[in-house]
């Protein structure tokens, strides 16, 4: 069990009792052992740690010191030295009790019924939040959840993002490249739990009791927000942020390719009786850039999910119920134009929101039936 500590030296020696009293061995199989991170507090928590280590804890604890550097860098000098040491399961958990140690043992629990990587989880049936955590807390847990999966792309089917309290097989760390990752803060944790749901691990998240720390103070800054960010925003390339922002930049520039396209034929026939069909073929033009940038820009899972070249076939399917859509888009914009009008709006206004229905529209059909993985429509 990797422990980080920063001024925790009220919470040390209580939750170390609390770890070591826990029939682990007898109930899970497991030997159990900790490793303290203490990154030079200045309150004493290092020091303390290193006499429990030498004295009452003897051979079961294990004192790791650094730099104050961050929680990032505590932890991936935490998890070199755990699998140096060759230990088979790695654990963390914070030092402040807002992990129940009781519920350590339901992590090994995981591991044992074959997870590769067993989550505290509080946002699982049978997890909680307490009822006194700050209504502050609850907000930013919430919106970090959000920017990591609109920003970060992190696969929706893991409730619990931002937690400290894991369990991890060795061979799942051996393989993730922790070190590499620029994260002194809590931006580390998102980083962990999208490398685990992106990899071939089972992973099983484990209901718990979330608590409100038991003294001292969060160690959360601006800094670390901002950070956070820009993690998440390194993640995936495939995240619904990115994707919607690629569907903007080629719809504004299939936009301009219909008005260059009409312009062009216009200069080559003035004729006023053919300017529906002119109109008709510059929208036609639009709809075959905007296809193709679609599938080779926009949704790049697509094309990377039909490994090097996309069968004709899928192109001429998705190629037809993109013709649908757009049919669908002009339709709605103009039963909005209509319906707006008929209320009241003035015209352009009418016609800016019917454009911005048409639009989300479009995007939600697009990413949810046309270009789709091929695995994902297989199962």
């Amino acid at each position: 069990m990797i422990v980080p500590t920063y001024n925790e030296i009220d919470n040390l020696e209580p939750l170390l009792e609390a770890l070591f009293s826990l029939p682990i061995q007898a109930g899970t199989g497991w030997q159990f052992d900790v490793l303290v991170r203490d990154d030079s507090s200045p309150d004493g928590t290092g020091e303390l740690a290193e006499r429990l280590a030498a004295g009452r804890f003897a051979g079961r604890v294990i004192v790791s010191h650094g730099q104050k550097a961050g929680l990032g860098n505590a932890m991936k000098r935490a998890f070199d030295e755990a699998i140096e040491r060759g230990y088979d399961v790695i654990l963390t958990m914070d030092a402040d009790f807002s992990h129940a140690p009781a519920d350590v043992p339901k992590l090994l629990e995981a591991i044992n019924s074959g997870a590769d990587i067993a989550i505290g989880s509080r946002y699982v049936d049978g997890g909680l939040i307490p009822g006194n955590w700050p209504l502050g807390y609850i907000i930013r847990t919430r919106v970090a959840g959000a920017v990591a999966r609109m920003l970060g792309g992190v696969d929706p089917a893991l409730k619990e993002l931002t937690t400290n309290f894991r369990a991890v097989r060795r061979e799942v760390l051996e393989r993730i490249p922790y070190g590499d990752v620029q994260a002194k803060g809590y931006g580390f944790m998102i980083f962990l739990a999208n490398a685990f749901v992106t990899g071939s691990w089972k992973v099983t998240e484990v209901p718990i009791s979330f608590h409100t720390r038991a003294s001292g103070d969060s160690k959360a800054s601006l800094s670390d927000i901002v950070e956070f960010f820009r993690i998440a925003y390194r993640l995936n390339d495939d995240s619904p942020f990115k994707q919607l922002a690629r569907f903007i930049t080629v719809g504004l520039l299939g936009t301009v390719v219909n008005l260059g396209v009409l312009w062009f034929l216009r200069r080559f026939f003035p004729d006023d009786g053919i300017v529906v069909l002119l109109s008709a073929i510059a929208i036609q033009a639009s709809i075959v850039w905007n296809f193709t940038f679609h599938t080779r820009f926009t949704f790049k899972k697509f094309r990377r999910s039909h490994e090097r070249r996309i069968p004709v076939r899928s192109l001429l399917t998705a190629f037809g119920q993109y013709e649908l859509t757009t049919a669908l888009t002009q339709t709605v914009i103009f039963t909005c134009f209509v319906v707006l009008s008929n209320l009241g709006v003035f015209y352009l206004l009418a016609q800016l929101l019917g454009i911005g229905a048409a639009f989300i529209v479009n995007y939600y059909v697009s990413s949810t039936y046309i270009w789709v993985r091929r695995a994902a429509r297989a199962a």
